[in-house]
């Protein structure tokens, strides 16, 4: 469902994307399979929240083309002024929320670690995850704040994850944001020729994805540093960028949908099957009006009253706070359980009960907080943003046009 230049359904997507990575960091932070063994599949798609930032992935680089094509006319492709005004308005949307949430995850890391620990224990018996692993309790250095502050953490194994585990997926989106005019440029505004192009470009991108984090992980492995355990470097994930980038060329009609078709056949092999159906999904609903006539009517239509749902009034509360929540939900996660533990004792003969209690809990006052920070900080600037970028487009036109 397509509203003016707002694809509504994805209203709806985002929300549930951030919502699995809160329930994926919850089973975990309670932990996971060692406390409560799940169904084969939910367990395996708990198990994989990076699935998630996939999905999060292809709708970045979808959304980045198809608002880039709608402001071709006013904001042509190979100016330098539209880099500009892009970077800003990324700037401007993401970095303040960002930053509010690292100063406060730096600041209170110490006790945010030890409730976590002290939280495992008790539903474990064991500061030991699911995953083999104990998480540190040690205050991060000022050099760790530096690369967050800049958003170059996800480029070093040191630091990637270790201020605020989700922010890797930040300094990734903000590798992408930094080539992204670029590219564009280079599929979009240019001749078929340079179109086709984007073949060996998928080709080139789908074989780094499959052999760098092989090869990177043998120069750390012979190195003794650390190494990349989730894909915050963009040559490990670009494939699902130039998906959502060439999703938005055929939506659009500026492209074949034979280089979807393509690009499909590069990625989809080499994948988990959860990526798969989060790719599937959002195809299926992004082109269902045009699969309208090789579907059957039944699939069809639960598939319409499956999109519907996710482009509602509730649907854009969920994407108003989906970033906000995706930011700040694991360093409310241990407070809350704690807060069940010591002051709800009539649940405390069953473990179970707590986790479902610190669930409800966290989700109301994530929901909560979400939102406040998205009218009073999000929005906000996104604002200060638009009116930095008219200011500065005015006095280009001013200087411009000034006599000589």
């Amino acid at each position: 469902m397509i509203r003016g230049d707002h694809i509504q359904f994805l209203d709806g997507f985002r929300f549930l994307l951030a919502f699995w990575v809160f329930l994926a960091h919850y089973y975990t932070l309670i932990g996971g399979s060692k406390f409560f063994e799940l169904p084969k599949f939910l367990n395996e798609s708990l198990n994989k929240p990076v699935v998630a930032v996939y999905g999060f992935m292809i709708i970045t680089g979808f959304l980045m083309t198809h608002n880039y094509l709608a402001r071709g006319v006013r904001e042509p492709y190979d100016k330098w002024l539209t880099f500009r005004n892009f970077w800003l308005r990324r700037l401007f949307r993401l970095y303040p929320v960002y930053m509010v949430a690292v100063i406060i995850a730096f600041v209170t890391f110490v006790p945010c670690a030890e409730l976590n620990e002290l939280n495992l224990i008790y539903f474990t018996g064991s500061n030991v995850s699911q995953w083999g692993t104990v998480r540190s309790v040690l205050q991060p250095g000022l050099a760790d704040l530096f690369t967050h502050v800049f958003m170059i953490h996800g480029l070093f194994p040191h630091y990637y994850d270790s201020i605020l585990g989700v922010t890797w997926s930040l300094s990734l989106e903000m590798q992408f944001y930094f080539l992204f005019p670029f590219l564009f440029l280079a599929v979009f505004a240019s001749n078929a020729t340079l179109k086709r192009h984007l073949v060996i470009t998928l080709v080139i991108f789908g074989v780094l994805a499959l052999f760098s984090p092989k090869l990177l992980d043998l120069i750390t492995n012979r190195g003794n540093v650390p190494r990349f355990t989730l894909p915050s470097i963009l040559i490990y994930v670009m494939p699902f960028f130039l998906l959502g980038m060439v999703s938005a060329g055929v939506k659009c009609r500026k492209m074949h949908p034979l280089f979807l078709a393509v690009a499909l056949v590069l990625i989809l092999p080499f994948q988990w099957l959860v990526t798969n159906v989060v790719i599937i999904i959002f195809l299926l609903f992004l082109f269902l009006e045009e699969m309208r006539t090789i579907l059957p009517d039944y699939l069809f239509n639960c598939t319409a009253m499956a999109r519907s749902l996710l482009s509602g009034r509730l649907a854009a509360f969920g994407a108003d706070i989906s970033y906000s929540m995706y930011l700040i939900h694991t360093l409310l996660i241990g407070f809350c359980i704690r807060l069940v533990i010591r002051h709800l004792p009539s649940l405390e003969s069953s473990k179970i009960a707590v986790a479902i209690a610190g669930l409800l809990i966290t989700l109301v006052i994530c929901f909560a907080l979400g939102y406040l920070i998205f009218r009073f900080i999000e929005k906000p600037f996104i604002e200060i943003g638009k009116r930095v970028i008219r200011s500065k487009n005015a006095a280009m036109t001013v200087g411009a046009n000034a006599p000589e």
